[in-house]
């Protein structure tokens, strides 16, 4: 294959899912000159949430206070990632990334030292330490117990205010529900969110759902909807139909394809215009050697920094000579490890996986076993600095670094910890490097 750009940088982000992202983020703000390459993630899928810990045992209930259950993890997760930086650095992580978020466009709120529950479109409560603020309002109405309107729109499947109200009424007695066309969209068969968002953002869609609404208004002082309120300006957009209107407004996240996610995405784009951070999106990265040439095999590989050669289907590629690596590859479904009946690798710089030793200890005796699936904790293992470690147990390379999910002795579904494993370790990684 041909190379068509040749670039030339002081770091080499390889993934651009959350921890990849964040990293970018990081890097931008120390003025690091950083190339992020790799795929686009898994944003759509995600909630907008930020969690940092919900969960120290699954069989438990969830943490009220998220630095309570990190506080336990040496006693039940001896090998986590957490355990190699400091709770001051975790929550510097969170506070300076949703400070980029929020000045470029997408405001988070939150309490530094307890989690929120917000309501979800199973009309059940997840508890996350950061929200973004079009969302604050939902923890505001289950506190307050005052009345709610829930509203559906005709042809949108992916949330049912009926179904809301009903789990909801264990705890929330107050909850009324209205149904409206969604303005313009009323000869459509099947709504998706995303295109109701984009369309939101015009004042002129806003005022027909204003007019829509008004007439099913009967003293609630909330009003709950799915996450629609466009995918730039959702906060400038809530405020001004809450003016319009005379009542508070709060999104609901939905299943995926999620606005709030897209939101997130696009943030982070934004968050790196004009930086010191180049983005090639929709890469690969699918060989990776040192300066001397040398191969990745596990082992210590001499050289100061690496030759990466990415590419894209159907156009030519990319060679990057770096100084430094960032591994924010995630785990099995962004390809960041992969498995056969043989094991589990990692593609691209052939890091050894801590893995359970034979394919029949990957999972439990059943599938909601309590102790876990040992598989769920395979992953890269690193030193303090989140240096992968090769098979003599010392850094494979002193200049690649890995973050997020693909780390070894963390399970971020089981504790509801997966943005911030992500975010937290891609800060701890920023802040070790030197150029």
């Amino acid at each position: 294959m041909e190379n068509n750009t040749e670039i030339k940088t002081d770091l080499a982000i390889i993934g651009a899912g959350m921890a990849g992202m964040a990293a970018a983020v990081f890097a931008a703000n120390r003025g690091i000159s950083a190339v992020v390459v790799g795929g686009a993630g898994a944003f759509e899928y995600s909630s907008g949430l930020l969690d940092l810990w919900a969960l120290t045992r699954p069989e438990l209930k969830v943490c009220k206070n998220p630095w309570q259950g990190i506080g336990q993890i040496s006693k039940l997760w001896p090998r986590h990632p957490f355990l190699k930086m400091g709770e001051l650095d975790i929550g510097k992580a969170f506070d300076e990334l949703t400070a980029a978020l929020g000045k470029n466009g997408l405001p988070y709120g939150g309490h530094p030292s307890k989690n929120s529950g917000i309501i979800t479109a199973f009309g059940t409560l997840k508890p996350t330490y950061r929200f973004p603020l079009t969302m604050a309002n939902n923890i505001a109405a289950l506190a307050e117990k005052k009345p709610i309107l829930l509203l559906d729109f005709k042809g949108l499947r992916e949330f049912r205010a009926r179904f809301v109200q009903q789990v909801l009424s264990a705890t929330l007695q107050n909850v009324h529900i209205g149904a409206i066309d969604f303005p313009q969209m009323a000869n459509r068969s099947e709504l998706f969110t995303p295109l109701m968002a984009q369309a939101m953002e015009t004042e002129q869609v806003q005022d027909k759902f204003v007019a829509a609404v008004r007439p099913l208004l009967n003293g609630e002082s909330y009003l709950g909807i799915p996450a629609i309120l466009g995918i730039n300006g959702s906060y400038e957009i809530q405020k001004r139909l809450e003016g319009l209107l005379g009542i508070k407004v709060f999104e609901i996240p939905t299943s995926p394809i999620s606005v709030p996610g897209i939101r997130l995405k696009e943030t982070f784009k934004k968050a790196l215009e004009d930086s010191s951070v180049t983005r090639l999106p929709d890469r690969r990265v699918y060989s990776a050697s040192s300066f001397s040439g040398s191969a990745f095999s596990g082992s210590a590989v001499p050289g100061k920094g690496f030759i990466l050669e990415a590419n894209t289907l159907g156009t030519n590629g990319a060679r990057i000579q770096a100084n430094a690596c960032l591994l924010a590859t995630g785990r099995f479904l962004s390809k960041g490890l992969v498995s056969d009946r043989k094991g589990v690798r990692e593609p691209v710089f052939n890091l050894p996986v801590d893995q359970p030793e034979t394919r029949k200890d990957w999972h439990g005796a059943t599938y909601f076993d309590p102790k876990g699936h040992a598989i769920n904790q395979a992953g890269v293992t690193t030193d303090s600095a989140l240096r992968p470690l090769g098979k003599e147990n010392t850094p494979v390379h002193e200049s690649l670094y890995a973050a997020g999910s693909i780390l070894a002795g963390q399970d971020w579904m089981r504790t509801r910890s997966g943005a911030g494993l992500s975010i937290a370790t891609a800060f701890h990684a920023i802040q070790q490097m030197t150029f």
